[in-house]
């Protein structure tokens, strides 16, 4: 008589034994294709930044400033309407501070400032903006220049000069009445500001946010990306002492470490100003990073991605 022969339960788990193996070898490559794949949106989204600014400049003759003054909104609202996002740039009120937005207006994110590797964490964050209403979060940061200008927060006031490219309007040019700016935002500088080569320097470049302070405010550099009120969420600073983070760096304290890094694998993506996108390691030599960060340092490099 012939019988239907089935797997010996031997048999049974060395077949299942091998799918685990093809699996467990699988989903490495799986993941990297699904980095890659979000690292190209990231690039893509500072390509369009990077495009919004000359757009800026064109129609305006100048950058725009990190923020006109204290308190008021930052940049990516100044580039909304070469950002796609006319309507919701229309809601604002440009010559109010921050805190007296809709509230309801500045929770809305912009898709071209979000990073898909950077998987927050959803808190309630009702009670942790220290001025005014809570509101969208971003992954980008201006270039304000070079650890130089560091100590006592040069690089984020309103009178000193400084050697980045998105830094705070000066004050006699962005003047305040009655709680309100007078006349559009001005920024400080023009092409001809970048003393080195719009091909030689940093505009805009992911920013570090520990993975302890996503959505915190302040020094954390996860609060509102709008919120004119906390440099540290959208401007940012490279040079001797402030290279670029690794995924493990944690800052010590809020306020601490204003510095360029990424969810990304060992790298960092940025947009210069001539409108090209470099990914830089994150190992990148420190004076490497320093010439990229500061305009007018009169030395060149050669960009390795």
């Amino acid at each position: 008589m012939n019988r239907n022969r089935g797997f010996t339960l031997v048999e049974l788990l060395v077949v299942i034994a091998i799918i685990g193996i093809l699996v467990g070898m699988l989903l490495p490559a799986v993941s990297m294709v699904r980095e890659a794949a979000r690292r190209t949106h990231c690039q893509n989204n500072l390509k369009q930044i990077g495009l919004a600014i000359q757009n800026y400049e064109g129609a305006r003759r100048q950058y725009p400033p990190a923020r006109a003054a204290d308190l008021f909104v930052t940049w990516p609202v100044y580039l909304m309407p070469y950002l796609e996002q006319q309507n919701l740039y229309d809601r604002f009120e440009i010559k109010k501070k921050y805190g007296d937005q809709d509230p309801e207006i500045v929770q809305r994110p912009m898709p071209s400032m979000l990073c898909t590797s950077r998987a927050r964490i959803g808190k309630d964050i009702s009670n942790w903006e220290s001025r005014g209403p809570v509101g969208a979060v971003g992954d980008y940061a201006g270039n304000a220049g070079t650890q130089r200008y560091f100590p006592f927060d040069v690089w984020a006031l309103f009178e000193e000069p400084v050697d980045g490219v998105f830094n705070s309007g000066f004050a006699d040019q962005n003047k305040v009445v009655n709680g309100e700016l007078v006349g559009p935002e001005k920024g400080r500088y023009a092409p001809r500001d970048i003393r080195d080569g719009t091909s030689n320097t940093i505009f805009v470049g992911e920013k570090y946010v520990s993975t302890l302070g996503f959505q915190e405010p302040q020094g954390w550099g996860d609060g509102s990306i709008y919120n004119g009120d906390e440099p540290e969420t959208f401007i940012r600073i490279g040079g001797y002492a402030m290279g670029l983070a690794s995924g493990q760096t944690l800052v010590l304290s809020p306020g601490e470490y204003p510095i360029f890094g990424s969810a990304h694998v060992s790298v960092v993506n940025f947009v210069l100003g001539d409108g090209s996108v470099h990914s830089l390691s994150n190992r990148i030599e420190e004076e490497t990073l320093y010439r990229l960060c500061s305009r007018q340092d009169g030395l060149t490099v050669s960009i390795e991605d």
